[in-house]
């Protein structure tokens, strides 16, 4: 039987999901779900725990340098609290990748 966190890792490897996404698909609240991702960034080797930037939805402003996971309260140039949360996916390593595909 698979743990909460192995399987909210096998979910990343198919598509890439934000944490209100990972929150309903797997019935728990947002912060645990950011406490299960921040434990599977740092267990997930060799692969990698790949996210695509929070970014603000007015001017367009992309958080790239942010290393804590979760979603910023508001954009640094616009002040708005319109922000796209960010996205998280792992990779999954070219040997894994080819044995996998039929």
């Amino acid at each position: 039987m698979l743990t909460l966190r192995k399987k909210i890792a096998e979910a990343l490897e198919g598509e890439d999901l934000d944490l209100r996404e990972i929150s309903k698909l797997f019935g728990i609240k947002e912060k645990e779900a950011l406490d299960h991702l921040m434990h599977i960034a740092k267990s997930v080797h060799p692969r990698h725990l790949i996210a695509e930037p929070a970014s603000c939805m007015q001017c367009g402003f992309s958080f790239k340098k942010r290393t804590r996971l979760n979603t910023p309260g508001r954009c640094p140039v616009c002040k708005s609290e319109q922000i796209s949360p960010p996205r998280f996916k792992i990779n999954i390593p070219e040997k894994r990748a080819a044995q996998a595909s039929p």
